[in-house]
């Protein structure tokens, strides 16, 4: 605590350079999680089933590294300026850029088995540069303040950076990215990919020149990384759990609205045009939920604020997987309303989780915010990787067939992609709701402090995963 003393005090400074962390980051992994698809099925002609298996074991690869990388920054020692987490960053962030255009290499004539090395081969590259990034980033929000106050800030200003990389991706792409007959031009993905990994690697230099870590785990520099007993903790950590079962429940939310949207555009509603339009007003409620988060803490718990707007999530994707929506902007509409209702969870997540390894921390005497941050980490990719695989099938049961255009499909394939493209929403939102409702029960409280803020709750942990005295001795 005494060398926080000498640090630049917490301020603006570290909250925007916070948010291009996640500009950053966004600037590779949104592109990617809402075109890969697109790129590699419709444009690079790979079968829809074959790309579900194929996104299905990238994402399992991807979420395996994470703890490993995890528990790898754990045991790293600050360099020379004192920080733990940022000379990953500066050293993994080139990789990413490489990688993240290598993705989107156009070679539509290559023979089938190239298309599937390239799909699965570059996506795991590309995953290991990701983590490598992600996870110290992450890992950072404990570490720049102990301030539950400042964390929800931090958590805010993440958000508005991943909404900032957003519209490149959601409003300037689609609008270049299909030609006359709605369908998407293969050979303009590897330009954008291009340009928008300069700009993440830009905006991780400034993440890393105007962020301070202060309180970067001094009581853990020396002490031996044992990921079981962690991974043990987060199990036994019900906050903990509320939190990733929600979060696995709202990225299945995410993943179905992003990867199928377009093929609700091209196939349904049959106008890309609309697809800037749905995005754009499909973000607006997003943005007013951030904007309104910090107010709203003043009236509301994060638990409150990230628990029962899901309702709102739940009651638009159930209309409109319910009820044939042949309007599109009312479709958009109910869409936006499903937004909205997931918006202050995704502001403040991170929070949340800053506010579980402080818990945990408490419960162990450990502190691993890395391998923490990578377990839950490891359920998020996991769960991206289930989703897409989930939302591939789907499409690919539907009947589509990727060498037909979206105007030449079979009859009933259009109103098949629009129900998945609902419903798997609406379950994800019920999930999310009840999870946070009967788990996560901290309070907004500062964490850590003493024994008496976390009540019978950090008692009940701590004789069910140490035992008694003399056995923890």
């Amino acid at each position: 605590m005494d060398s926080e003393k000498n640090l630049r005090p917490f301020g603006m400074r570290d909250k925007t350079g916070y948010a291009f962390g996640d500009f950053g980051c966004n600037m590779s992994f949104a592109f990617i999680n809402s075109y890969l698809m697109i790129f590699y099925v419709t444009c690079m002609k790979i079968k829809p089933e074959h790309f579900a298996v194929l996104i299905l074991l990238g994402k399992i690869f991807d979420a395996i590294n994470d703890p490993i990388i995890g528990s790898l920054c754990d045991a790293s020692k600050p360099g020379k300026s004192g920080s733990k987490f940022k000379p990953w960053i500066l050293k993994a962030s080139p990789l990413l850029l490489i990688s993240s255009i290598l993705m989107f290499i156009y070679v539509p004539n290559a023979p089938y088995w190239v298309k599937i090395v390239m799909c699965l081969g570059l996506y795991c590259i590309w995953s290991v540069a990701y983590t490598s990034v992600n996870v110290p980033y992450g890992s950072m929000q404990s570490c720049i303040t102990s301030d539950p106050a400042g964390r929800s800030d931090l958590s805010t200003w993440r958000s508005i950076g991943a909404m900032a990389a957003q519209i490149p991706i959601m409003i300037i792409l689609p609008l270049i990215a299909y030609d006359d007959n709605d369908n998407p031009r293969g050979n303009i993905f590897i330009i954008f990919a291009a340009v928008m990994g300069l700009l993440g690697l830009i905006a991780f230099q400034l993440l890393c020149r105007m962020t301070t870590e202060r309180t970067a785990g001094a009581s853990s520099q020396n002490q031996k990384v044992n990921y079981l007993k962690t991974l043990k903790a987060f199990l036994q950590n019900k906050h903990m759990l509320g939190v990733t079962i929600s979060t696995v429940s709202y990225i299945a939310l995410m993943m179905t609205v992003t990867t199928s949207m377009p093929y609700v555009f091209m196939c349904y509603f049959r106008n890309t045009d609309l697809i800037t339009v749905a995005t754009m007003l499909a973000g607006c409620p997003v943005a007013i939920g951030i904007l309104l988060a910090k107010p709203a803490l003043k009236k509301f718990t994060k638990k409150q604020l990230c628990t029962y707007p899901f309702l709102l999530s739940a009651a638009a994707s159930g209309i409109a997987a319910f009820i044939k929506i042949k309007n599109p902007f009312i479709w958009i509409a109910l869409v936006a309303v499903a937004m909205f209702g997931a918006a202050f969870y995704m502001t403040l997540m991170w929070a949340l989780v800053a506010d579980c390894i402080d818990y945990q921390e408490h419960k162990t005497g450990r502190r691993e915010e890395s391998s923490i941050y990578a377990t839950y980490s490891f359920f998020r990719k996991a769960a991206q990787g289930i989703g897409a695989a989930v939302v591939s099938f789907a499409i690919g049961a539907t009947g589509y067939d990727e060498t037909l255009g979206a105007l030449e499909q079979a009859a009933g394939v259009d109103e098949k992609i629009y129900f998945v493209t609902a419903f798997l929403p609406f379950i994800g939102a019920l999930i999310s709701l009840i999870s946070m409702h009967f788990l996560y029960k901290l309070d907004d409280s500062a964490r850590g402090a003493d024994e008496e803020k976390y009540g019978d709750d950090l008692l009940e942990f701590e004789n069910k995963s140490y035992g008694s005295e003399e056995e923890s001795k």
